[in-house]
């Protein structure tokens, strides 16, 4: 029987992106599923739509669009960046089986503003009301910050397919201390299975001490460093070994639930 995976995906992106990890695992007997965060569907009015959505619009339609689903095995929770953050959220909710974070975006609490990512959001936080308004980096901007880990040839195609991202969100990742709503905050005691996070050297929107503080603050977490390898790690040329080792640590898991099952039955 195959065990249900919820692939998030992080700014600027949709499900779309996660094609690739979908055409690794689902062979290997995963049922996966990438949604898109709400108002990220590539259409012409898509930045309008997406300016001032929160973190919580997006947590509620994830935890709505999982339980429509009906799994009747607890999910695996994938998320990449802003998806990470948001799979941790939304691991409260739902106690999945496991969660594995990509690169992810920190929490409320963890500094996420430093110079290596500054320059991916730098024109439009300084345009004036930016937390109303949507975002998608310049050419060159995404080139540096998220595909610099990904082949020269492959960057236009990449970029086209990126969408406009929410202002506020944006907002609530980066400049938690001034959000009092804490929209980003994670409830870290109230989640309880394995995690496995990745972090990468040259990643320039997630820096790696980011990514180890937000690690640190689960007990016997498992960490995978990449040291030559960007923040694009969805889709990038060690992106088949990753998921290799994801899978080979979900595994034992997977087989001790179906075992506890059996015994139940």
């Amino acid at each position: 029987m195959s065990h249900p995976v919820v692939l998030i995906h992080g700014m600027w992106c949709t499900g779309a992106n996660w094609d690739r990890v979908r055409s690794l695992m689902e062979p290997r007997g995963y049922d996966c599923f990438a949604p898109s965060l709400p108002a990220h569907d590539p259409t012409p009015d898509q930045p309008i739509d997406v300016a001032r959505l929160s973190l919580r619009d997006y947590l509620a339609e994830l935890e709505h669009q999982v339980a429509e689903r009906r799994y009747d095995r607890p999910p695996i929770l994938i998320g990449h960046s802003m998806g990470g953050l948001l799979a941790q959220q939304l691991a409260c909710r739902v106690q999945p089986l496991a969660l594995v974070l990509l690169t992810p975006a920190p929490a409320w609490g963890i500094g996420a503003l430093r110079w290596a990512n500054l320059l991916a959001f730098a024109p439009w936080m300084f345009g004036g009301a930016f937390w109303r308004n949507s975002h998608k980096p310049s050419f060159p901007n995404a080139v540096r910050s998220a595909f610099n880990g990904v082949p020269q040839n492959r960057h236009r195609h990449l970029y086209e397919a990126l969408v406009h991202e929410s202002g506020r969100a944006a907002y609530e990742i980066g400049m938690w201390w001034f959000d009092w709503s804490r929209a980003s905050a994670v409830d870290v005691s109230r989640i309880r299975c394995p995690v496995y996070v990745v972090s990468c050297g040259e990643d320039r929107l997630t820096p790696a001490p980011v990514v180890r503080k937000l690690a640190a603050r689960y007990p016997g977490v498992t960490q995978r460093y990449y040291p030559s390898r960007g923040h694009w790690v969805i889709d990038d040329e060690d992106t088949e070994e990753m998921v290799h080792a994801i899978c080979g640590w979900l595994r034992p898991m997977e087989q001790r639930y179906e075992r506890t099952r059996a015994h139940a039955a």
